[in-house]
């Protein structure tokens, strides 16, 4: 299905993407320096290029199209320019032919093509495009130009050919559908596992900064690279010289024998640049800071730090940190511990990710405690370049890695965020420790929304949107390893308890229904089937007491029957060691009955070490833990991501009968782009309906008036009976200031009404709002928010006087698919009202998904819309109506555009607020 992007503003261009073999390349705007390196570029491509881009082998043709893409960028006219270093290697434009349609053109200089040079310009300037409300490329190819026309035919978006003679029109939609975003993601994982290759799997490393004292960064670094064996070249270097561990130490960088895929530095913050500088001209590919001092301690910190990121992009190299501990690869053909710390060497599935140093440490220890391996880890600091974004591209396909772990501490680009993890949780579980879940994360505001939309509720719908299972300790981040690494995911939540006392099991059972699992009942054929197994049991029903006596044989078979009886979808086996059976022995036995078992087994033995139940190698061998909370959460966690994994993505919903264009005039009226408040202003209760009502939001009829004749004239003109309210968009809690008067009958009424709510907004305003009185119904608040960070986000919950009495809500971060928005009302406490609770009549989920949609392409739309409050909707069978609109409108401030392919900014764009 098609996802209608609607125009949004220009992207900010300028920035770095990665090629297809893992180089970086600059994509930005023509500027009018560049006509030289336009003209060179000509110049350098062979007459065959030059006949197949202008159908013609006049060079003068190809010159006269550098002035054409001179040409300042409008309505009708942008280009892009790809750049390797100083010199332009790439270029495309599109000219504008009618109001939703241009021709393109796209030339790359002959050495560059094959690196998909060409397809990062179409994607960059199809951002414009759609920025300007553009929907469809042209272009005119020559039959004979297979190259472009596969370029096309590659690029994923719907593409329509007509041939005439020698000649192929094409008509390419700028509108992604499933296809285009597929293809665009897996160029993104094929260009970012390239370009990690330098860093993950480098064939040589040279330490910047080894230092001949122990104890010291540089020579623990360069000490833990040789003792694990790394499997390439090692290169010490130290302004000093001499020789450092055995290695002959170089002054510079620039005087290593040849070029190094990996430099790791460990020198005083002040002389990074210079390194790095260094690093690039000798044609090392990718940087580990490890240096601390710069984006950390403030704005002179960050200045510092981007302006060591902008030289490592000069010369196309990688950067990972600064302030980090470093990374790590088990795999036996790179043995890479690149860290100044001492950590255990234990390869294994996991796959961590920490900002944090420290608590990478600490995972990876606590992990070899418990017989955890690790096939890589990275600390990446201050994610000035490298983030989790792109270490979760790196590890989507790679065999070693099979649970991907992070710790968090910020996001960089969100939006990119969920899209990735959406497509990488279909096959590897993501497991994030997020940093951050206290009160003081609440931010202001003045709508209901802004004030509900804490930056923890919102990494809350983002982690749930995105497949992402979110933890709150690093011992259930280990935990859940073990079990998802080692074990068949569980197809349903139906668990069965199995142990040889009855406490512990008790305890098992307790805390699986508190992770959300079931302990049903058993069937009486499958009671029979325990008893044979097991005459001597204390109880066969669920949970299953075997009897402190209980031997091999009889665990070995109760558990056989379990797992074969259809009515379980996992294992918890709990055990307490005793003299009268060998505990060794019944984990044997346990792990000769899950052997080639589509249902989970998960062991406790009380009190004993966790291990596996026959080695602590065997991949397969069902976990063993020392208490069964422990066991019963990780099984819990095993069975939502199970629940994550195989939920629909859905598609989005382009509701009907919305005047987008109409609706976009009358905000540009109310806030010009050149307003300089930037809060902007909230709307009048009128002015707000009048823009809902344009995306077809039923909104309940009002009047504002100024004078208690004319709410006399407005109240009868609406129809009694009314009710009279502040006009201010800025209120919030209308009722404690005594500015909501309702149930009016008559003009009295209205009349004493009215001078009651002038006096109670006590600013002087004499305007008040008057509305027809809803019928009673089930009140709902439908909100939305514009994040610094996440974007536009949706909020649906408990609406009226209960909206913060109750605190049911919950949200989802634009796109809104269909999925997501009637997932949004399952996910509601009161969502029983839906289905007619206790005699109250039902509301339409439908119309409540419809309304829900329609907000959200609004806010979408509109990046002006900063905070909006539905409250309340008032939900009656099939109808509803928004009473109270709020809005406010601000200047809009750039989206990045959650499809393209770029590095993050040098300098971090500003948030307009």
């Amino acid at each position: 299905m098609t996802a209608l992007l609607p125009p949004t503003p220009v992207v900010e261009l300028g920035v770095h993407a990665v090629r297809s073999d893992g180089r970086l390349i600059e994509i930005r705007r023509p500027r009018p320096e560049d006509r030289i390196g336009l003209l060179e570029l000509d110049a350098r491509s062979s007459d065959r290029s030059i006949y197949l881009r202008f159908f013609s082998a006049n060079r003068r043709v190809a010159d006269g199209y550098v002035e054409t893409v001179l040409r300042s960028p409008g309505p009708g006219h942008d280009a892009v320019v790809a750049l390797t270093g100083q010199e332009i290697v790439g270029v495309a434009s599109y000219e504008r032919t009618s109001a939703d349609e241009a021709e393109v053109a796209l030339l790359v200089d002959d050495p560059h093509q094959h690196l998909g040079i060409g397809t990062l310009l179409l994607e960059h300037l199809c951002a414009l495009a759609r920025a300007a409300g553009l929907r469809r490329f042209t272009a005119e190819t020559l039959a004979e130009n297979f190259r472009m026309l596969g370029v096309f035919d590659r690029f994923g978006f719907a593409v329509h050919r007509e041939t005439d003679y020698e000649t192929v029109h094409v008509t390419c939609s700028l509108l992604p559908d499933d296809a285009a975003i597929d293809a665009i993601g897996e160029r993104e994982r094929s260009a970012d596992v390239a370009s990690l290759a330098a860093v993950l799997a480098p064939r040589s490393v040279v330490v910047v900064g080894a230092g001949r004292r122990a104890r010291t960064v540089g020579y623990e670094l360069l000490h833990n690279i040789l003792a694990g064996g790394f499997a390439g070249d090692v290169y010490a270097v130290n302004r000093h010289g001499g020789l450092t561990q055995g290695l002959t130490a170089h002054r510079s960088v620039r005087d290593l024998p040849q070029p190094v895929d990996l430099a790791i530095v460990a020198v005083p913050a002040g002389d990074v640049l210079g390194v790095v500088r260094d690093c690039g001209q000798r044609g090392v590919r990718a940087v580990v800071l490890v240096s601390a001092g710069f984006g950390e301690l403030g704005a002179a910190g960050r200045a510092m730090q981007a302006a060591i990121l902008a030289e490592a992009r000069r010369f196309g190299m990688r950067l990972v940190g600064p302030n980090c501990l470093g990374l790590v690869n088990t795999d036996p053909a790179v043995r890479l511990d690149a860290t100044f710390a001492p950590l255990p060497g234990l390869a294994g599935p996991l796959g961590l990710i920490s900002q944090s140093g420290a608590l990478g440490i600490a995972v990876l220890q606590a992990a070899a405690r418990c017989g955890i391996g690790v096939s890589q880890f990275v600390s990446v600091g201050n994610k000035a370049d490298v983030s989790g974004n792109d270490l979760l591209l790196y590890w989507e396909q790679d065999p070693r890695t099979q649970v991907l772990a992070m710790y968090l501490e910020s996001f960089g680009n969100p939006r990119r965020f969920a899209r990735i993890a959406r497509r990488v949780s279909r096959h590897k579980p993501i497991l994030v420790l997020k940093a951050g879940r206290s009160a003081a994360g609440q931010r202001a505001g003045l709508s209901h929304t802004a004030a509900a939309a804490s930056s923890d509720a919102v990494v809350d719908a983002l982690f749930d949107q995105a497949g992402v299972v979110r933890m709150n300790t690093i011992e259930e981040i280990l935990d859940a390893t073990r079990v998802l690494s080692s074990q068949p995911l569980p197809a349903g939540s139906r668990v069965a308890v199995i142990g040889n006392s009855g406490g512990p099991g008790i305890l098992a059972a307790d805390a699986a229904v508190a992770g959300g699992l079931d302990v049903p009942a058993l069937s009486p054929a499958a009671v029979r089937a325990v008893a044979l197994a097991a005459p001597d049991a204390a109880s066969w029903t669920n949970p299953i007491d075997l009897g402190a006596a209980a031997q091999p044989q009889a665990v070995r078979d109760s558990l056989r029957v379990l797992l074969d009886c259809g009515e379980v979808d996992a294992v918890l086996a709990v055990f307490v060691e005793t003299l009268v059976a060998d505990a060794d022995e019944l984990l044997a036995a346990i792990d000769d009955a899950a052997t080639e078992t589509a249902i989970p087994v998960v062991v406790t033995m009380l009190a004993r070490q966790s291990e596996s139940c026959r080695d602590s190698q065997a991949p397969c061998s069902p976990p063993v833990f020392g208490f069964p909370e422990q066991a019963a959460r990780a099984l819990a966690v095993a069975r939502r991501y199970a629940v994550l994994r195989d939920r629909p993505i859905g598609a989005p919903v382009i509701p009907d009968g919305m005047d987008r264009d109409g609706v976009a005039a009358r905000i540009a009226d109310l806030v010009p782009d050149g307003d300089s408040s930037e809060e902007g202003r909230w709307l009048s209760g009128v002015e707000g309906a009048d823009l809902l009502r344009g995306y077809g939001v039923p909104v309940s009829g009002q009047r504002c008036v100024t004078s208690s004749s004319a709410a006399v004239a407005a109240a009868a003109e609406l129809g009694y009976p009314v009710a009279v309210k502040i006009a201010r968009g800025d209120v919030v809690h209308k009722s404690d200031r005594g500015g909501v008067v309702l149930g009016l009958t008559d003009a009295e009424a209205v009349s004493r009404a009215y001078r009651a709510v002038v006096d109670a907004c006590g600013d002087g305003d004499p305007a008040v709002l008057l509305q027809p009185m809803t019928p009673a119904g089930t009140e709902l608040i439908v909100g939305a928010v514009e994040d610094d960070q996440f974007g536009p986000i949706i909020m649906l919950g408990a609406g009226g006087v209960l909206s913060d009495l109750l605190d049911d809500r919950t949200f989802r971060l634009l796109p809104l698919t269909d999925v997501d928005a009637a997932d949004m009302i399952d996910r509601l406490r009161m969502a029983p009202l839906f289905d007619g609770f206790r005699g109250l009549p039902p509301v339409s989920r439908d119309v409540v998904r419809d309304l829900l949609h329609r907000v959200a392409a609004f806010v979408e739309d509109h990046p002006q819309v900063a905070e909006l409050d539905l409250n309340p909707v008032v939900c009656v069978g099939a109808n509803l109506v928004a009473v109270d609109v709020k809005v406010r409108l601000r200047p809009a401030t750039p989206r990045a555009d959650p499809l393209l392919r770029q590095l993050r900014p040098l300098v971090p764009a500003p948030t307009g607020r």
